[in-house]
């Protein structure tokens, strides 16, 4: 078969929620190439930290999770064959997990004795528990396995995208008595098969999705979550990536989240096509897709990324930079959201506008909108049509009020305003 797997990308994000807790990234990612003779093959992983009080070394036990995968899939290259797919069905249900599982108990009891706790709280391994799940990509085939709640999705070349494996909570909970499957309990090794399968490559072109579930909790439906995998397998460098996974907890679920994605590229005339990309217009349309919170970060911050101007000549705070984005990638509440606004906007036409709308675009962290107000009143905005002309018919003279009228009773306000949630 034509082409090959790409080196695999993965990143791992801080939740939200956890950053204003003081709580560390619980999740934990890998990609890597492991060799076999003189070729390599493709190795990617996720594990997600459990998180609460009980399970406070959760996010050392994610870190180990990774490893130990790591190690005994490269074991297990060495003593057996690629093309044995049979056997690799075997390893992927029964070998692996059992050889990982002893391996991370042993690594997060060596930990245990390296800390000052351990002469004074018995060791167990609920302290470290967390989820694992794992994608090896050979030539010939590729294949997954591990527990818990994390999703992996299938991007064929032609065809619609679809959820390959994914936790079924109903058999979770009639064996584990737990939200979620965990490295930690005492029956994990057996709890890997459901979740095990081997796939051959019958055509080239795909990419492979794993993800832990903090970012299938910031989709609304998972027709929503498919796309959004299908637009972060779209992003080549890794810091819009991380840029991207940043949004996407910060305006969803809260929760540290985790990519990893595998392309297997298409060769036509010898030459590798590339991943597919989509356009800045199937983002800044995401909001109806996704979850308002989940599609306002990222298309807003795609918007940013690819369709507004540059913006360090003008200078503009990177909050002000985003909530453009934001605006941008809900239109049909631009003029709403100004019209809330109309106090300030005519505040800032005063003969000390210009002044108020340098000290308004400093204090931007505070009100963000306000910063792009303020941004407009001192020139040219960079910004999508909607949000510009608005903006400008918010510009253009006013007929004088009646003394009477409604003008005449508002207050206009005297310092940055206190900020405001977009609707």
């Amino acid at each position: 078969m034509s082409g090959g797997w790409l080196h695999p990308r993965s990143c791992s994000v801080i939740g939200a929620s956890h950053r204003r807790r003081g709580q560390p990234c619980q999740d934990a990612s890998l990609a890597c190439a492991l060799p076999v003779g003189a070729s390599a093959v493709q190795l990617m992983a996720v594990a997600d930290g459990h998180g609460s009080s009980r399970y406070w070394l959760s996010q050392v036990g994610s870190a180990l999770a990774c490893e130990q995968a790591r190690q005994a899939v490269a074991t297990a290259l060495q003593r057996t064959p690629l093309a044995d797919q049979q056997a690799w069905r075997r390893l992927l249900e029964h070998d692996l997990p059992a050889t990982i599982v002893a391996g991370w108990q042993a690594a997060i009891a060596a930990d245990w004795q390296q800390r000052p706790e351990a002469g004074q709280q018995a060791f167990t391994p609920a302290t470290y528990g967390c989820t694992l799940g794992l994608v090896l990509m050979t030539p010939q085939w590729w294949g997954y396995t591990g527990l818990g709640d994390w999703d992996l999705v299938l991007l064929p070349a032609t065809g619609a995208a679809r959820l390959l494996s994914e936790e079924t909570l109903t058999a979770t909970a009639a064996t584990t008595a737990e939200a979620t499957a965990s490295l930690c309990l005492p029956q994990a090794a057996a709890l890997w098969a459901g979740r095990a399968g081997l796939e051959p490559l019958t055509a080239p072109g795909l990419t492979v999705v794993l993800s832990t579930d903090g970012v299938r909790k910031s989709c609304a439906t998972d027709a929503d979550f498919l796309e959004l995998c299908n637009q972060l397998a779209a992003i080549e460098a890794r810091d819009e990536l991380e840029e991207g996974l940043a949004h996407i907890t910060s305006q969803g679920s809260g929760d540290d989240v985790s990519v990893a994605i595998g392309l297997h590229r298409c060769q036509e005339g010898g030459t590798p096509a590339r991943p597919r990309r989509a356009p800045p217009a199937a983002l800044v349309v995401l909001p109806l897709l996704v979850s308002a919170a989940a599609a306002l970060g990222l298309a807003g911050w795609w918007w940013q990324r690819r369709a507004a101007p540059p913006q360090p000549a003008r200078g503009l705070p990177a909050v002000v930079v985003r909530e453009i984005g934001r605006q941008c990638a809900q239109p049909q509440r631009i003029a709403a959201n100004l019209n809330q606004r109309r106090p300030q906007i005519l505040r800032l036409q005063q003969a000390d506008g210009l002044r108020q709308a340098r000290a308004w675009l400093a204090a931007a962290e505070r009100d963000p909108l306000g910063g792009v107000i303020a941004a407009s009143r001192l020139g040219p905005l960079p910004a999508c049509d909607g949000l510009r002309l608005t903006l400008q018919r918010h510009w253009q003279p006013q007929p004088p009020a009646d003394a009477t009228g409604p003008a005449a009773a508002r207050m206009p306000p005297t310092s940055p305003p206190r900020p405001s949630r977009l609707p």
